[in-house]
């Protein structure tokens, strides 16, 4: 973006714009929790400012646009995945992922077994909100049977859904990272592995051997059964039905685009829907817009299953927009330049940087609760920076998912953490077994400090 022909702002008109655009979203969302709103009005708020400083209307609206051109491909890839979705389940993809998850679980492996299975369920359908009060709710009933206390078994699902979220090409929060730190979808999931594959691992030996302890309770699998039962009564549960996922990780690795290799995958999946499950055109023209309507006779597995679709995705897709338009315009009129030049005044080394980003996205997960608030602004703050140092940005972007996102999980007033409160009918006293969320940032800051897995950016 070029800004030749307008005239810097001082820092503390910068500064002052800036904390007045966060005032306006975290008081929007402090009223009510509707975050497209907050980000247009943070937009307007940063339009008024870019007035004030001499801009014109004509630069404030260029501005926008190309902030909007960045997340143009983010969002091309959020439509596709709702139809990759939607295809997945109507193919009896995830239903067999599942089925045999379900198949391998035993009273003797119980809490790894959860954390994997919440994982894999997470990662299949990109949310870890559907895979705690689904998949999540099955292992919890399970655990009473075993006698395995709530609050261990609460912080084994979580661990594993956050773990899956933040790894699955399909959630919406692994985009919108990837989004407003311009980076690539599948360089930042690669960048996350650095950090979330120790973390599960650690994750695991922790609750194998906390699940040690209770394998003398009587195991009570019945619902298990029960699911497992309605799965193959419903549905085709077949091994080629993987075809489509295992594809689009093969694709992924040999570096073809997100967005190819999720059409190819959605492609697959429409034909094995046809083949293994009977669909018709029209069924599979539906679940790519309006998602997968289950309807099993069982609520929870009809819960689980009622997912995707390309209108389902249109909410995180406005908020892309709206945080790349408020960027743009704080872009456009130099205020983001003036502050990272300050910044950089200070940020001698990469180790500060990514402690800065690690600290900015608390800062705002405290302030607000709300994980998407603390991607969008300091992603569209930061970027800059990590480009000026030459360091890649999918070291900001995993920063931003490390803090922001795992961060929410077990923040007591966090969304994810409240959510997690009501769905599971739990207080506070899960935090400390979601070891993932605890790990992770840990992690980081080592990294930081070792100059360990700090990617230089290509020139």
């Amino acid at each position: 973006m070029k800004n030749e022909n307008i005239k810097k702002p001082s820092s503390k008109a910068a500064v002052t714009a800036l904390l007045v655009v966060i005032a306006v979203i975290l008081i929007s969302i402090r009223t009510i929790l509707v975050l497209e709103s907050a980000l247009v009005l943070g937009a307007m708020t940063a339009a008024i400012f870019a007035l004030f400083m001499g801009l014109s209307w004509h630069q404030i609206e260029r501005g926008m646009i190309s902030g909007i051109k960045n997340a143009i491909g983010a969002s091309l890839i959020l439509i596709i995945i709702g139809m990759v979705i939607g295809s997945w389940i109507l193919s009896g993809t995830i239903q067999t992922m599942i089925y045999y998850g379900l198949n391998f679980l035993s009273p003797g492996i119980f809490l790894p077994a959860a954390f994997i299975l919440a994982a894999i369920t997470s990662i299949l359908i990109g949310s870890s909100f559907g895979t705690i009060a689904t998949m999540g709710i099955v292992l919890l009933g399970v655990a009473e049977g075993l006698g395995i206390p709530k609050a261990i078994t609460v912080g084994a699902i979580v661990s594993g859904a956050m773990l899956g979220d933040k790894v699955s090409p399909m959630s919406d929060s692994t985009n919108l990272t990837a989004a407003m730190s311009s980076t690539d979808l599948f360089e930042h999931i690669k960048s996350m592995l650095y950090i979330s594959v120790p973390a599960a691992l650690i994750s695991l030996v922790l609750y194998s051997i906390l699940g040690a302890s209770y394998l003398d309770g009587g195991a009570d699998l019945n619902q298990i059964s029960i699911i497992m039962e309605n799965l193959s009564s419903n549905f085709n549960i077949s091994l080629w039905t993987l075809i489509p996922p295992a594809l689009m990780l093969l694709l992924s690795l040999f570096k073809m685009p997100a967005i190819a290799s999720l059409s190819i995958s959605f492609i697959t999946a429409s034909i094995f829907a046809f083949l293994t499950q009977g669909a018709g055109f029209a069924e599979i023209l539906n679940a790519a817009a309006n998602g997968y309507q289950a309807d099993t006779g069982m609520e929870l597995l009809d819960n689980l299953l009622t997912q995707g679709g390309i209108n389902n995705m249109m909410n995180t897709v406005a908020i892309i927009m709206a945080g790349t338009a408020m960027g743009g315009i704080l872009e456009k009129a130099r205020i983001l330049e003036v502050i990272l030049e300050s910044m950089l005044k200070v940020v001698k080394k990469p180790r500060d940087l990514i402690l800065i980003s690690l600290t900015s996205a608390y800062v705002m997960l405290l302030a607000t609760g709300e994980m998407f608030v603390s991607i969008v602004i300091p992603g569209r703050t930061l970027a800059p920076a990590y480009q000026e140092m030459n360091i890649d940005t999918s070291v900001l972007s995993r920063s931003l998912e490390t803090a922001s996102t795992l961060g929410c999980s077990i923040l007591p007033w966090g969304v994810v953490s409240v959510y997690i409160q009501n769905v599971m009918d739990i207080g506070f006293s899960y935090i400390p077994y979601t070891f993932l969320s605890i790990l992770a940032p840990i992690i980081a800051v080592i990294y930081a400090f070792t100059g360990t897995f700090i990617f230089k950016a290509d020139k």
